[in-house]
């Protein structure tokens, strides 16, 4: 593929799909008949789903999809290959309010959430605005006769992950937020919204999944903003040093985008009732050794500068033990530097002069 042309989101992520090859695709399409309502479908979630749906489409599947968004028209304007699908609209709303829509759907996605730093500044209304959106989810699935609900939870639900699941934390881990401190306030909302939604299901007969999303990397993630794989790789593009905020102690891993499309779809379609499956890499890096692997992938020979060491950090290690998800036949197919190639190319797409 040629980093001169431009290419809408869902074609360029067409032979990301592909290459998880026929028979996870073929799971994926018993979406087949099916009605999907999905929040949370403007931002980097939802555009990966979005474009695993449309491959889905092209291939011959037959489904309705109902997007809810604050600006529909704004994302259209942005994204105009999901203007005229056939298989997709739109309700105007905002998930803390009750969810618009008539019809009746067979499965519920909630993935909306707010990342952008000046949204967790207040963490009051992070809290109640994470357990209002759950809270709306399931009351529009017992309304509308939703036979499957998949939420996506966070690996922040663990707290503070200790040394001990340095190399993964597994879903049953009795590791958990610090209820006593403001900064658990956004994985304490999720850990209720999990409890909130299981008090739903069993009261209405809804399927529940449970996923506690990890840390990813794609078209779509923001360069400028406080996901460091994104920093690395704009920086990177840029062609300026790959400046890292701490010393790069911590563990993380990465998941692509198209990737945790599929995981996602799968789960929703096949994974069993009350089921809780960590979403993410089981493939731990430092993040000193990720700058240097962005490095080494997009502009080679650029500087990587540590930074200042953080005492104290609640973070050093948030890495998922993915071995619920390989049985249930999901893993890795995208790796590491695939993964930051891919991300970089695509932004190579939509500025061509951006980049080495």
């Amino acid at each position: 593929m040629s980093s001169d042309k431009s290419f809408e989101f869902d074609e360029f992520l067409a032979s990301d799909f592909a290459a998880a090859g026929t028979a996870l695709i073929d799971r994926c399409m018993k979406m087949q008949g099916r009605r999907l309502y999905l929040s949370g479908a403007t931002g980097f979630f939802g555009k990966n789903l979005l474009s695993l749906l449309a491959y889905l489409a092209r291939r011959g599947a037959t489904f309705g999809v109902t997007a809810l968004s604050r600006s529909p028209e704004r994302f259209l304007a942005e994204q105009p290959w999901c203007r005229n699908l056939a298989w997709l609209d739109w309700q105007t709303g905002d998930v803390g309010n009750p969810w618009p829509g008539e019809d009746r759907y067979d499965y519920v996605i909630h993935a909306a959430t707010e990342t952008a730093a000046d949204f967790h500044r207040d963490k009051v209304n992070v809290f109640e605005q994470i357990l209002a959106g759950t809270r709306n989810s399931m009351a529009f699935a017992a309304a509308h006769g939703v036979r499957r609900v998949l939420l996506t939870g966070s690996g922040a639900q663990y707290g503070a992950i200790p040394a001990e699941f340095a190399a993964g934390v597994p879903e049953s881990s009795p590791n958990a937020c610090d209820p006593s401190r403001p900064t658990s306030a956004y994985g304490e909302a999720k850990r209720a919204s999990e409890m909130l939604a299981a008090l739903y299901g069993q009261k209405h007969g809804i399927d529940i999944i449970n996923t506690r999303c990890f840390a990813f990397v794609g078209p779509g993630l923001p360069l400028e903003a406080h996901f460091a794989i994104g920093n690395f790789i704009g920086d990177a593009l840029r062609g300026t040093p790959i400046q890292l905020a701490t010393s790069g102690d911590a563990l993380r891993s990465y998941l692509y985008g198209a990737d945790l499309a599929v995981w996602l779809m799968l789960l929703l379609i096949e994974a069993d009732n009350g089921s809780v499956v960590n979403v993410g890499s089981g493939h731990a890096i430092s993040i000193l050794d990720l700058a240097g692997r962005v490095r080494d992938v997009v502009s080679p020979r650029l500087p990587v500068r540590p930074g200042e060491t953080v005492s104290g950090s609640e973070r050093n290690y948030y890495v998922p033990c993915v071995a619920r998800a390989k049985a249930l036949g999901l893993d890795v197919w995208t790796d590491l530097d695939r993964a930051i190639a891919r991300t970089a190319l695509w932004h190579r797409t939509r500025a061509p002069g951006l980049g080495p």
